[in-house]
């Protein structure tokens, strides 16, 4: 086996540089960190950009045969997007219609920009 070699010596971190940017105060990290979250499942982008394209609301008999799921597995996935504030539901007797509200995706555009 050969011997470490040693690493060099430098300036410590507190002595080294101060930080050359700073955090944003108008950023809100907890609600994009919330709308990453319910983007980060496939079916879930998919949901939404179905919905972005279609531009009115679309019950969710329309949504779950393109999806070949159950009507509960896509009921979890549009409560997620729901509580993200991506989508919302409106209540039509039994069935539930689905669209995305207008400015729910400006944050994020914003942000990603």
């Amino acid at each position: 086996m050969s011997a470490a070699l040693p690493l060099p010596v430098g300036p410590s971190a507190a002595t080294c540089c101060g930080p050359s940017t700073g955090l944003d105060p108008g950023l809100d990290a907890e609600r994009l960190a919330a709308v990453a979250k319910a983007l980060a499942e496939p079916m879930r982008v998919n949901l939404l950009d179905v919905l972005r394209r279609h531009g009115r609301p679309l019950c969710q008999c329309e949504l779950a045969p393109l999806f070949d799921v159950p009507q509960s597995t896509l009921s979890h996935h549009m409560g997620k997007l729901v509580d993200a504030g991506l989508v919302e539901v409106e209540r039509r007797h039994r069935w539930a219609y689905y669209s995305v509200p207008a400015g729910a995706l400006e944050e994020l555009r914003s942000w990603l920009n």
